[in-house]
């Protein structure tokens, strides 16, 4: 049995009373606007991004119902398409308010076609949640992110990611690019820290 839902709570902790098992993105659709090409660095290395920074509901709902989380990464996912970095932590803010990811992706010669189609899915140990208790969400969440890393660390150069860095990034990102340098000099956009 398979399908889709919504990703609010009741909707996922109704899949465990299926034969089923739930599928949660939980970068959603702001992690969306951190995927670009534009992070790789010629002769490797560069930046490879996971809106997860604080994004708990998915920790404390596995805590909730004491069950393990499975990490599933895809290697190289984000270099499928060059997608413009300016502005990226207001996109994601906004992608997440209006449910639609603001990505202006291109791929070969500005087409849809990808840049490259050599992924690879890698699932990683369990995540033990299910020994955490509801008042430990903090906690469980900071070593799931480690864990995530530390797993990303392992395999990145089998995968053909040596020297790229997982970075953990939130609805605090402060977009520190040109565009956004000139929006705040002329008071388009504001630090996040005053708003």
């Amino acid at each position: 049995t398979w399908g889709c839902s919504s990703a609010d709570l009741q909707s996922i902790a109704s899949w465990w009373q299926t034969s089923c098992d739930p599928v949660v993105a939980p970068g959603g659709f702001s992690e969306s606007c951190f995927a670009s090409s534009a992070d790789r660095r010629k002769g490797g290395g560069g930046k490879e991004y996971a809106y997860l920074k604080d994004r708990m509901g998915f920790v404390k709902l596995a805590i909730q119902h004491k069950k393990d989380i499975l990490p599933i990464y895809t290697f190289k996912g984000s270099w499928m398409y060059y997608q413009p970095t300016a502005l990226r932590g207001l996109r994601a803010r906004i992608s997440q308010k209006i449910f639609v990811g603001i990505v202006p992706f291109f791929g070969f010669l500005g087409t849809s076609m990808p840049l490259t189609d050599k992924v690879t899915i890698v699932i990683f140990p369990p995540f033990m949640a299910s020994k955490y208790e509801l008042d430990q969400v903090e906690e469980a969440h900071a070593g799931f992110l480690a864990h995530l890393k530390e797993n990303f660390d392992a395999h990145k150069a089998s995968y053909g990611m040596r020297g790229v860095d997982l970075v953990f990034v939130g609805k605090d990102f402060e977009d520190d690019d040109c565009v956004a340098k000139a929006l705040r000099r002329v008071g388009f956009l504001r630090p996040r820290s005053k708003l």
